[in-house]
């Protein structure tokens, strides 16, 4: 009765948030289930302890956008929500079980159940793969622990659920309309196995089959995939943007899109005498992302600062520089570059006038990030650090209202922490005024 009785709690829950997906809800810790307060609950707790029975485990996606064991989505087209759910029963039989409901003259019905023999959700997502104008499921069975997935396509057809069983791997899966159909296609990425080269497919759905569209190479030292974006790469371009790791200190991007053009899977940061995409490799953890809210995705170049070597530098010691990639010419468009204290959790946006000609210095036993002017002499061609020109640093709330911390000026505040900045040498040719240094700064959201 236990199990059972948490599966009644998550579903009184998760009405109680209008059917958005929740994430982080864990069946195995909801001890105490509340009774039904409404029709819909109880309909649903009827209909899954009708299929499921008493000793039943809610299986929750571990990756993606859609974290819960009960989603409700539009599936057939009709402006009303249908419900999914993810579950294992207890009575011995293997695999994850699929049940889609939809709200009937007589409540809840099962109007799809299906067995897949992996032991888990790896992520659902949602798109209109099969041109039909309504929204199918696309759900990744497996597991992330050993990064692999397989891939089953779910559609609404006489207002019943019916499967399509793509026997494709991934790593990685995306859904989104590549070549401006009208349609979504599904696009993996898959890493090197063995003998087997990494690869990316984009797969479309046609006349009820699964086709391959198009293939690309991939890098083939990446052992991790931490971040896939999909959406705008340029104003006039949708693709996917794949951070990897290499080795404990080399991460990568990759950006794949639909050549309408060629009528190829283009990966323009692939290089073939490397199989890398060696262009995109960097010292930091930073990936690629919307970084100033312009709805494109900008990818990070990283290069280290004037005065520093090696790879075991602090990300204060590095710029980074975020583009967009503007696939008509096949060159990256610099948006802007900025300075990243991942310590303290903020970046500063470095002013144009200053590239080239400043370093840092961090000190993690302060908490102070100095930027220096950068100078070159006769005497000194590769340059040292000249006057200080910029100070951020984090003091403690009781710190800071001490009032000790004379020629510093506050930023902003957060967790009982106060940032703040000073201009040391205001006389310099590259000294910034307090309100260029405040719109410069910025927390990292997590």
């Amino acid at each position: 009765m236990r199990r059972i009785a948490a599966v009644i709690a998550a579903i009184a829950f998760f009405f109680s948030f209008s059917g958005c997906s929740l994430a982080g809800l864990d069946a195995q810790s909801l001890m105490h289930a509340p009774k039904p307060t409404g029709k819909d609950e109880t309909d649903i707790q009827n209909l899954l302890e009708k299929t499921a029975g008493e000793d039943v485990t809610l299986k929750y996606p571990t990756s993606g956008d859609y974290r819960s064991a009960i989603i409700t989505h539009d599936l057939c087209g009709d402006k009303s929500k249908e419900a999914i759910a993810f579950y294992q029963k207890g009575d011995g039989t293997t695999g994850t079980n699929i049940i889609f409901m939809a709200e009937g003259q007589d409540g809840w019905q099962n109007i799809g159940l299906f067995n897949n023999p992996a032991s888990g959700v790896e992520r659902i997502c949602f798109g209109d793969v099969d041109g039909d104008g309504k929204d199918d499921v696309i759900v990744g069975w497996g597991s992330s622990l050993n990064n692999t997935g397989d891939i089953c396509v779910y559609y609404s057809k006489n207002s019943k659920m019916d499967e399509l069983q793509l026997n494709q791997s991934y790593t990685e899966m995306a859904v989104m309309d590549f070549d401006g159909d009208g349609k979504d296609e599904i696009f993996t990425a898959n890493m090197t196995v063995g003998t087997q080269q990494a690869i990316a497919r984009l797969i479309k759905i046609k006349n009820g089959e699964m086709e391959l569209m198009g293939t690309a190479p991939l890098d083939a030292g990446v052992t991790k995939y931490v971040a896939i974006n999909a959406g705008l790469i340029n104003t006039q371009q949708k693709g996917v943007v794949l951070d990897g790791i290499k080795d404990a200190d080399t991460m990568v991007t990759e950006l794949l899109y639909w050549d309408k053009k060629k009528n190829v899977l283009d990966a323009p940061f692939y290089d073939d005498a490397t199989k890398s995409a060696k262009s995109t490799e960097r010292q930091t953890s930073v990936v690629s992302k919307d970084i100033n809210g312009d709805k494109i995705i900008e990818i990070p170049i990283v290069t280290l600062l004037p005065g520093y070597s090696g790879t075991s530098v602090q990300d204060a010691g590095y710029l980074t520089s975020w583009h967009r990639f503007d696939t008509s010419t096949g060159t990256f468009v610099r948006v802007m570059s900025m300075v990243i204290d991942s310590f303290d959790g903020y970046w500063f946006s470095v002013p144009d006038m200053w590239r080239g000609k400043i370093t840092t210095k961090m000190s993690t036993s302060t908490r102070t990030l100095t930027f220096y002017e950068w100078l070159k002499t006769s005497k000194n061609a590769a340059g040292t650090a000249g006057q200080a020109i910029l100070k951020i640093q984090v003091f403690t709330s009781k710190e800071w209202s001490s009032g000790k911390e004379k020629g510093f000026f506050k930023l902003t505040e957060k967790n009982g922490f106060v940032y703040a900045a000073s201009i040391p040498s205001p006389g310099n040719a590259l000294s910034i005024t307090q309100s260029e240094v405040s719109e410069a700064f910025s927390i990292i959201n997590s």
